[in-house]
């Protein structure tokens, strides 16, 4: 997956033009905008509250998600008019129905990942991933020697790939199972009293990481952007699997969300792995930074200096603390997350307005450093707190 994360970035980065390109970058940034809804409200509960039923239930519960997830899918198309009308431009018919088929089928297929990692059905997972990781590879082979312009190409056949992988895990896993009206209730209940906290925090996760695209198309221009979601994207290719790591991490530590000492000595080991992880990506970044990006890029986006180690440094500091993350959310204090990211939406905003303004694509890079920053040391101040307090009562 960080393989095929990178490709799509160095073929559509390369093949398109800058404009063209930035367009794409807005689209995956609304489709992980939409995407994190999804998982606050679904896939993420489901994880969360999987260990307390059993078999019978727990089905149940699945079907439950799954349509929960159709209902999901119907709000989007009612609501993603007003994103392409205030995101875009340039207002085209074909192109809003692309831009929405890809985010629909991109939402289900994450759907089936998390649902499958939710249950550690870790090795179907890896077969779903490596056919759908090797046939968008296929798709961006194609594209990068066709050298086509046309954006509409990889948005059908990618969003083909997920709504087939998506189609068959539907007909191998859904059997006929009667869920009750007071089921329904408590289902919902049992999600929003989770997911409530998730909600908001993704919503304003998404302002204070995801607004940086959208106040360089306001402060600056589209060429920014397009910089951007390349030097991004670099340094995202530890992302699938922080993910993977993360979604794997969350059933273990809610296990033993009752044990508040094994919840600690298990954080401190992870923590020793995450960390060198964070180096690693710092030492990357520093030593082979520029060359990745003339390696991959050409000379489109060279010379770029400094810029290249920043989201490399960005990327390390969310490292190094997912293991607090994960763990306040296994105990069920989703809404730690919350709370801390008010302040942070409002820093991210406000000084990354500021410094934009005054320092241009750097000024990004300024802003979420000093934010993330702030916002990791909160959560590690809440785990500290939280977990020492129970450890007292145990």
């Amino acid at each position: 997956m960080s393989v095929t994360t990178l490709l799509t970035t160095v073929v559509l980065a390369r093949t398109y033009s800058k404009t063209s390109y930035a367009d794409l970058v807005l689209l995956f940034s609304i489709t992980l905008f939409i995407l994190g809804f999804q998982s606050a409200i679904i896939s993420k509960p489901y994880a969360i509250n999987l260990n307390d039923f059993k078999e019978h239930h727990s089905k149940s519960y699945f079907y439950f998600n799954i349509n929960l997830k159709l209902v999901f899918t119907i709000a989007i198309i009612f609501i993603f008019p007003l994103l392409y009308y205030f995101s875009f431009d340039q207002h085209d018919g074909y192109k809003f129905f692309l831009f929405l088929f890809y985010i629909i089928a991109h939402s289900s297929y994450f759907f089936v990942r998390e649902a499958l990692l939710s249950e550690r059905k870790t090795k179907q997972n890896l077969v779903y991933g490596l056919v759908c990781s090797i046939s968008i590879i296929v798709l961006l082979l194609v594209i990068f020697f066709s050298k086509t312009q046309e954006i509409s190409y990889f948005l059908i056949l990618a969003s083909i790939i997920y709504i087939i992988i998506t189609t068959i895990y539907l007909y191998r896993n859904i059997e006929r199972i009667k869920i009750l009206k007071n089921q329904y209730h408590f289902y919902w209940n049992l999600n929003w009293k989770i997911g409530k906290w998730l909600l908001g925090s993704n919503f304003l996760f998404h302002i204070s990481s995801n607004a940086y695209p959208w106040l360089l198309l306001y402060i600056t221009n589209k060429n920014d952007i397009a910089i951007f979601g390349v030097l991004m994207s670099i340094a995202g290719l530890v992302n699938p699997i922080l993910t993977a790591l993360s979604s794997y991490l969350l059933p273990l530590f809610v296990k033993l969300n009752k044990n508040y000492k094994s919840i600690s000595n298990n954080v401190r080991k992870w923590v020793v792995l995450f960390g060198g992880m964070g180096l690693m990506l710092i030492f990357i970044g520093y030593i082979f930074g520029q060359q990745i990006i003339e390696l991959l890029f050409g000379g489109k986006f060279d010379n770029l200096g400094i810029l290249v180690l920043y989201p490399f440094i960005v990327q390390a500091i969310n490292v190094v603390f997912q293991p607090y993350k994960v763990a306040l959310n296994a105990v069920k204090r989703t809404d730690i997350n919350f709370w801390i990211l008010i302040p942070r939406s409002l820093i991210s905003v406000g000084l990354g307005y500021l410094f934009i303004s005054n320092y241009g694509i750097s000024g990004v890079f300024y802003t979420m450093i000093l934010e993330n920053l702030f916002y990791q040391i909160c959560y590690y101040i809440m785990y500290t707190k939280i977990i020492n307090s129970n450890l007292i009562h145990e």
